[in-house]
């Protein structure tokens, strides 16, 4: 399903105009989300960031074949004509899908004011550090152990640096994803790129300069009040 949108290169709005698909996950990364969820009986799912709701698809189809349920945080669902919402409908996935309109550092602790236990996070909203990091704290807090924890974009400072953070807590692990690395030309682009524009960790390329940052969780931990490791 998710292909064949691609392919095509456009999502119906709610009004019926087309819009131009940008910036959403590509086919390999498609699969990859769905492909841990399905591995991994992956029947909790959300993420944040829906948009046009590629990735939501894939993981939307995935959830369904199992049974389970997604959620999805968009504070712009509305702004992009509830495009997502119509993809899904489009391919009779709509009963599985739940949207909660609003940023995701709102949304969040609605899910734990109710307990509500994750298999799986997928984070694609804002893409500022400070919104990178709120998200992970409360997908840390929201997932159950042994869950996963997907980043897009990893090719970004932002998205590095909340890794270098997280690594610092030692409870996830880095799974590499090598069917994700881009070629050797596009790999110079992304160094030069970073270089050339003086950006901070530009050195840093954590999975094979692929834009996917997968991690499982492998323990709940409990620090001290106190607690601070430089990252």
């Amino acid at each position: 399903m998710t292909n064949a949108v691609l392919d095509r290169g456009w999502v119906t709005r709610q009004t019926g105009d087309r819009s131009e698909i940008t910036g959403a996950v590509n086919k390999e990364e498609a699969a990859t989300l769905a492909s841990i969820i399905l591995n991994n009986n992956c029947k909790r799912c959300y993420e944040t960031g829906v948009a046009y709701g590629l990735s939501t698809l894939a993981i939307t189809q995935a959830v369904a074949r199992l049974g389970g349920r997604h959620i999805g945080m968009d504070p712009l669902q509305s702004a992009h004509g509830n495009a997502a919402l119509c993809l899904l409908a489009e391919h009779d996935l709509a009963a599985f899908f739940t949207l909660m309109e609003g940023p995701s550092h709102l949304m969040a602790p609605r899910l734990l004011e109710t307990n509500e236990q994750f298999d799986f996070a997928f984070i694609d909203g804002m893409h500022t550090f400070q919104h990178k990091l709120v998200d992970y704290f409360f997908a840390d807090q929201l997932l159950k152990v042994g869950g996963w924890l997907v980043f897009h974009d990893l090719v970004l400072a932002s998205v590095k640096k909340v890794l270098r953070f997280i690594e610092t807590q030692h409870n996830y692990r880095l799974c590499l994803t090598p069917g994700l690395e881009p070629s050797s030309a596009r790999k110079l682009r992304y160094v030069a790129g970073a270089f050339i524009k003086g950006r901070s960790l530009w050195s840093y390329w954590p999975n094979r300069f692929a834009n996917l940052l997968v991690l499982q969780k492998l323990e709940a931990k409990e620090f001290a009040w106190d607690y601070f490791c430089s990252f």
